[in-house]
């Protein structure tokens, strides 16, 4: 049993006073924290006796009151404040929110130093510590005999939980979701989100989440610790009973989370993998018809409500970035990298979609296909979304959806795109590579320049005269000149069904 209050207070060498929270001193001490942190609650354990100077107290009775609310809520034995510093007096607010509370509030003299204060508990609480010792080899001595058998995550943890008096839950701090699909999820998923958010996406010592009940009863409380690993993760503790589990128990189970966690990626890449592999026979029409709608509905993915989106990448880094957040989403998906590109599949969703504009380079371009209705029309997708993404290349916007209104309104398909680029440009473009002449650059400059024959000179580095020289041949060639509107909207367009239709290939050969 650990030192209590009352026991200390008693120890004539500590010479400590209690001002309130007398009804509190049969509380017992497992640990003495000293801090001056103006929110020393974020790094304190259930159980913790807190020894201050005062600095980080403010002199607001309101403030003070918050102050020894958190305490409160925090699971702290008793509140110590060293006198003789420069800390503000404590008020009578203080002092009378503590004796509600319950909680102990002690002074310690400016002569007996906080170390004895330590010294003291840490020697009536050697026994103590021998038994959480014992505590943490029956947390390990679990976790040995659950791996043995094979337990799943959840199963594991809910024994670990049993042994602590609590729920625990491994959960990503930015959804609020829980890393085990198919496991519970926890009921202060808000409240560790809002404060994920709140501390700037980070995880303190210890983040305390309070829940108030409907009823306006008092609030509920869970803790929420960081598990070491590449990824945002917390572990999250519902206490079943009145005491919070203790924070060195807790940062123990928080090891075994990031165990776990290790073993989530290795599933994680297997299913990549898995749909890497699917993707690519439904692309190349590898699969019949049935067998292909079997095999995309056991991903989970429903495809009268999914699109093909497609994306440049150069790198792997994108593709496991986007797996592992559309899995912590919970979003079923296919990614495959080929031919230099991302080709993903999933649900239209906007919360989706926009999660992956956001893990995607800022400049990264992106075509979404219509939907995708079945399996078998996976490669038309696929060529659907390779059109918009070539649109979205061509006119440098973000994303563009096959169907969208673009610059060349009338062509839906890269065919119909080749077929105007053949008809208007098809004597220019052969010309250009019979003569390795480039006139076929010089018409969309001078487009692009809106026929300023001087603008579209600097920019050719060429005199004028030779631009008038090259707009004749053009003209010559293609029976359509730059004067007449007609003609420039003719020009215009198979320009830009040309550049669309060519665009990737030109970037693959650069």
């Amino acid at each position: 049993m650990a030192v209590t209050v009352r026991e200390l207070l008693a120890l004539p060498h500590l010479q400590m006073s209690l001002h309130a929270g007398a009804d509190g001193v049969d509380r017992e001490v497992s640990w003495v924290h000293p801090s001056d942190l103006p929110n020393p609650w974020a790094w304190l354990s259930a159980g913790e006796l807190l020894l201050t100077n005062g600095t980080g107290l403010a002199a607001d009775p309101g403030e003070q009151t918050v102050f020894i609310e958190r305490l409160a809520e925090a699971g702290t034995s008793a509140f110590g404040l060293g006198l003789g510093m420069q800390g503000p007096p404590l008020t009578r607010a203080l002092t009378d929110r503590a004796d509600a509370l319950s909680l102990p509030v002690v002074s310690v003299p400016y002569s007996v130093p906080f170390s004895a204060v330590v010294r003291a508990v840490a020697d009536v609480n050697e026994r103590e510590e021998a038994r959480q010792l014992a505590g943490v080899a029956r947390l390990y001595s679990l976790l040995r005999t659950s791996m043995a058998g094979g337990l799943p995550g959840p199963e594991t943890f809910a024994r670990l939980g049993r042994e602590l008096k609590a729920r625990l839950y491994l959960v990503d701090p930015e959804t609020g979701l829980s890393l085990f699909e198919d496991g519970p999820e926890t009921g202060f998923a808000p409240e560790l989100v809002a404060e994920y958010a709140a501390h700037g996406s980070a995880i303190p010592g210890v983040l305390r989440l309070r829940r108030r009940a409907a009823d306006g009863s008092r609030a509920a409380i869970a803790l929420a610790v960081a598990v070491p690993g590449d990824q945002p993760t917390a572990l999250v503790a519902e206490p079943t009973g009145e005491q919070l589990p203790g924070l060195d128990l807790l940062q123990h189970v928080a090891t075994v989370g990031a165990l776990e966690l290790t073993q989530l990626t290795a599933d994680r890449e297997s299913r990549r993998r898995r749909g890497a592999d699917l993707l690519r026979q439904l692309l190349d029409r590898g699969l019949d018809a049935t067998t292909a709608g079997h095999r995309l509905a056991e991903t989970g993915i429903t495809p009268a409500a999914a699109v093909l989106v497609l994306t440049p990448a150069a790198c792997d880094g994108p593709a496991d970035d986007i797996d592992r957040r559309l899995s912590r989403l919970r979003a079923p998906h296919l990614l495959l990298r080929r031919d230099d590109s991302l080709h993903l599949v999933l649900e239209d969703r906007p919360e989706w979609l926009a999660e992956l504009t956001r893990l995607l380079d800022a400049a990264a371009p992106m075509g979404v296909s219509d939907p995708i209705g079945t399996a078998a029309r996976l490669p038309e997708a696929a060529q659907e979304a390779r059109w918009a993404l070539g649109a979205a290349e061509t006119e440098n916007r973000r994303v563009i959806r096959y169907g969208d209104e673009t610059a060349l309104p009338l062509l839906r398909t890269p065919a119909e795109a080749q077929v105007l680029a053949s008809r208007v440009l098809g004597a220019l473009v052969a010309h250009d590579a019979e003569h390795g002449t480039d006139y076929l650059h010089t018409l969309r400059v001078t487009l692009r320049r809106n026929r300023s024959w001087q603008s579209a000179a600097d920019e050719l580095h060429i005199h004028k005269q030779t631009l008038g020289y090259r707009l004749r041949k053009i003209e010559q060639l293609t029976g359509r000149g730059v004067t007449r509107t007609d003609h420039i909207a003719e020009l215009w367009f198979a320009v830009r069904a040309h550049d669309l239709v060519h665009s990737r290939a030109a970037r693959h050969a650069s």
